[in-house]
């Protein structure tokens, strides 16, 4: 996540949408009192700063185990966070910053996101879930799949963000966002792409059955941004 004050910016970090990348450019143009979380696994010359802090954590709650979460978080200190959805992080900021400043996160279409989701579980051994054996239908099969939409979407499955930046068009989309609020922006790092070491398209690596499960599990997120297979 990162917060500049100086252009007025809230980025909200999405799983497998290039959001550590992201966050590496951005960081270069935060002032000192700008909010840049940690990221996981650490990478050289990243700097995190204005994270940490106390927050009402009544704030934002859906049920028991959202305010035991807030509990925990608000003790350590953990007031923002690498992937901390969108409606604590509104919960936990003054809302006018909230509500002024111009809210964005990265989407990308489910098959290609699954796909490079599924290949972090394989190769990433830093994950809790690294599993080098780890099949594509037993991957889908568990159940722990790459949504999206709880990081910028409230209860009710609507965004809490004024923006959706897309994957498939990212630079360009990154581009036209920086130029509108005077960010420099010089084209983004590499960082974590050799977790997908299997370059084909989705279409030439997907079965039917497959594409049908993951559009099955991704309804929200298909009719909220049209994704066609």
């Amino acid at each position: 996540m990162i917060v500049s004050h100086r252009y007025r910016l809230i980025f909200i970090k999405t799983l497998k949408s290039a959001g550590t990348s992201i966050e590496l450019e951005l960081s270069r143009h935060c002032g000192p009192t700008d909010i840049i979380t940690p990221i996981f696994p650490k990478i050289d010359g990243h700097v995190s700063q204005n994270w940490r802090g106390v927050f009402p954590p009544w704030r934002e709650v859906r049920s028991a185990a959202d305010l035991r979460k807030n509990v925990r978080e608000c003790v350590r200190r953990d007031r923002f966070y690498n992937h901390i959805p969108a409606r604590f992080a509104k919960a936990r900021m003054p809302p006018k910053i909230w509500i002024s400043y111009l809210k964005v996160c990265v989407e990308r279409n489910p098959w290609d996101k699954t796909l490079s989701h599924y290949h972090m579980f394989r190769n990433a051994a830093w994950h809790r879930h690294h599993d080098p054996e780890l099949t594509l239908d037993r991957y889908l099969a568990n159940g722990i799949l790459c949504h999206n939409a709880p990081f910028y979407c409230d209860a009710s499955g609507k965004p809490l963000v004024d923006r959706v930046l897309r994957f498939d068009r990212l630079n360009d989309d990154l581009a036209e966002l920086c130029d509108e609020i005077g960010l420099p922006f010089g084209g983004l790092p590499h960082a974590k792409g050799d977790l997908r070491r299997d370059g084909r398209k989705y279409k030439d690596v997907l079965t039917e059955k497959q594409a049908s499960e993951i559009a099955r599990a991704f309804t929200h997120e298909i009719a909220l941004h049209g994704w066609e297979y």
